[in-house]
């Protein structure tokens, strides 16, 4: 199925944007996670490497293709889809009003998340183009 998405360019496209939805959902996950338990935001160093390796899954696993630029469009798109995700978070999870300590988690967990998001595609990618620098080696 992935496959048949990476054929073309917009495919690779469409791809980055689900894959930018879905850092969006994770860090408004990160975010309410946060709000409930706050240890998390107390091992954020821990967080930001579970995170990074979370992200570099996909962006390892996705884009093995000639596509290597859709890369540059998730790390555009990836705080559009958090922008999203914090706007119908805001509409289904509403905070009581007020409370700036919500604010200034929602500030830490956004930052933790589009750091994480930065790191796992450039993991992700550098782990891609090791591969393919080994493979063309060997052949």
């Amino acid at each position: 199925m992935i496959k048949k998405w990476n054929s073309t360019f917009f495919g690779t496209l469409g791809l980055t944007l689900l894959l930018s939805f879905l850092h969006g959902a994770g860090g408004e996950l990160l975010f309410l996670s946060a709000y409930k338990y706050p240890a998390i935001v107390e091992n954020s160093g821990l967080a930001l490497a579970a995170l990074s390796i979370l992200y570099a899954l996909p962006v390892y696993a996705c884009f093995r293709t000639k596509y290597w630029a859709a890369l540059a469009f998730l790390l555009v798109l990836s705080p559009l889809g958090s922008l999203l995700f914090i706007f119908i978070g805001g509409l289904f999870f509403p905070v009581a009003e007020g409370d700036l300590g919500a604010g200034i988690l929602g500030f830490i967990t956004t930052g933790i998340n589009l750091v994480s998001v930065v790191l796992g595609t450039l993991l992700g990618g550098l782990t891609n183009l090791m591969l393919h620098s080994r493979r063309m080696l060997n052949s």
